[in-house]
């Protein structure tokens, strides 16, 4: 495993980060904020910017508590656990990455994941991924479709949650906004975080149907055709 200091500033203000398994990262490493990151900040919790030529994109997820107002849980979990034990969300992003890509299913390429240990910079981790400027994220798309597009989307994203709980898994957080479709339409997963299917068989239904939510599935209807597909596709 690889790991050196770098110098990162976002925006033009600096911060140093310990940067695991770099792989063709720019020196000195530049982010900024552009309307695109803005589009993916619009849907998700988390901050994103970009390199200056717009090759990679960074993902950065901020403390959970706020050192002045929960000091004690912002030092157990935020500092001791997720910095010096490094159980940050960036390294949990790249191990569940990995799976994905075990499995056969599509990512971006990882660049590398950072830590900060400054406890004055909230911003602690740090995920550098390549930016797939030929993709739209899958809501977008979803919603663009006609009723017959959008039941051929659905059929194609149930086949690789199918895929992945064939390797033992299911996602966290299943819906079409932690997809992008590149220029053939083909399913890029950008948000991995997934956790193991139960050990036993008979419970893997349970896990897999409570991973499918009306809201996030654009509707009712859409759930339960989820539903019957997933089921046939088992």
């Amino acid at each position: 495993m690889t790991v050196a200091l770098r110098n990162i500033s976002f925006n033009g203000r600096p911060h140093r980060y310990w940067v695991f398994h770099a792989d063709g990262l720019p020196a000195p490493l530049r982010l900024v904020s552009t309307h695109t990151t803005a589009a993916f900040e619009a849907v998700g919790s988390s901050r994103f910017f970009l390199t200056e030529d717009g090759r990679l994109l960074a993902k950065v997820v901020s403390d959970k508590f706020d050192k002045r107002r929960a000091p004690l849980d912002w030092f157990g979990r935020d500092y001791l656990e997720k910095r010096w034990l490094l159980q940050s969300n960036a390294r949990k992003e790249l191990l569940s990455l990995r799976i994905l890509q075990r499995a056969g299913l599509t990512t971006p390429h990882c660049h590398g994941w950072g830590l900060s240990l400054n406890p004055s910079n909230p911003s602690a981790s740090l995920l550098l991924m390549e930016h797939r400027q030929d993709a739209r994220p899958g809501g977008e798309v979803f919603d663009a479709l006609d009723e017959q597009g959008r039941l051929r989307f659905l059929e194609r994203f149930c086949e690789e949650v199918v895929t992945l709980a064939h390797a033992g898994y299911v996602h966290r957080d299943l819906h079409y906004n932690n997809l992008l479709i590149d220029a053939n339409g083909g399913l890029v997963w950008i948000d991995t975080h997934v956790r193991r299917l139960p050990r036993k068989r008979a419970d893997h239904w349970p896990a897999l149907e409570r991973s499918l939510s009306v809201t996030k599935l654009r509707g009712a209807k859409y759930r339960a055709l989820a539903i019957e597909q997933l089921r046939r596709l088992l």
